[in-house]
């Protein structure tokens, strides 16, 4: 078994001019023997999507979007989206996966008790680091599903075919987008809030099961206004 503090270190030895072979000389020849057999056993790392008994057992595990609340979904998008930069891959991979392996005894997700995330953390490079992996998967899997089959379009909007788009509109849509970008996630906060900021936190809070369904709603609603107004545009032009 290599756990995933191991896994960091491997991958950090790869990165280096000496490599693994090296590390490995550093360690007591029983331990070298060990983790050499363990790397031909775990790596390449599968694509499993098998969630362990051991992580069932030590984690509170968040396996689906709906699952998720708001704030902790928007931080797992900002990491999958790129929005959230770091350095090496491993680091992405552990702050992903301590969004989702939470502790044991938390009922609700909250990351505000300093001591908790520390604990956490080590609990999660503890472990094997396939095990963490398939959790990452089975999570990444059912994101795919839900944001681009079951809701799709209503956080990440396709375009309209039949919308012609001038030199004007182009311009007009980068400064949108620049500020789209920007503000997205707030401007969704601030919506479900209804514009109350005294109600901020208490929607970041709010499950994605039931945020889905009411982003549905209005993403629809919306679009057949949009359309609406484009007729009407239309017909005045006439």
């Amino acid at each position: 078994m290599i756990d995933f503090k191991t896994h960091i270190k491997l991958l950090s030895n790869l990165s280096d001019d000496s490599g693994i072979e090296d590390y490995l000389q550093e360690l007591e020849p029983l331990e070298r023997i060990k983790i050499a057999r363990a790397i031909k056993e775990v790596y390449p790392i599968k694509e499993d999507k098998v969630i362990t008994d051991y992580i069932k057992s030590n984690f509170s595990v968040t396996l689906t979007v709906e699952e998720a609340v708001l704030g902790q979904f928007i931080m797992l998008e900002q990491i999958v989206t790129g929005k959230t930069k770091f350095k090496r891959e491993y680091e992405r991979d552990l702050a992903f996966a301590k969004l989702i392996l939470r502790p044991k005894h938390h009922k609700e997700f909250d990351n505000e008790k300093v001591e908790d995330e520390i604990a956490n953390e080590k609990a999660i490079l503890d472990s094997p680091v396939q095990d963490i992996y398939s959790v990452i998967n089975y999570y990444l899997d059912n994101r795919d599903f839900v944001l681009f089959k079951q809701f799709s379009g209503v956080f990440y909007e396709m375009p309209d075919d039949d919308e012609e788009i001038t030199d004007d509109k182009k311009e007009e849509k980068t400064s949108e987008n620049l500020f789209h970008n920007q503000w997205y996630w707030y401007s969704i906060v601030r919506t479900l809030a209804k514009e109350d900021i005294t109600r901020y936190n208490e929607i970041y809070m709010l499950k994605m099961s039931t945020v889905l369904p009411e982003m549905s709603f209005l993403a629809q609603r919306d679009k057949i206004e949009k359309a609406q107004r484009r007729k009407q545009e239309a017909l005045n032009k006439l």
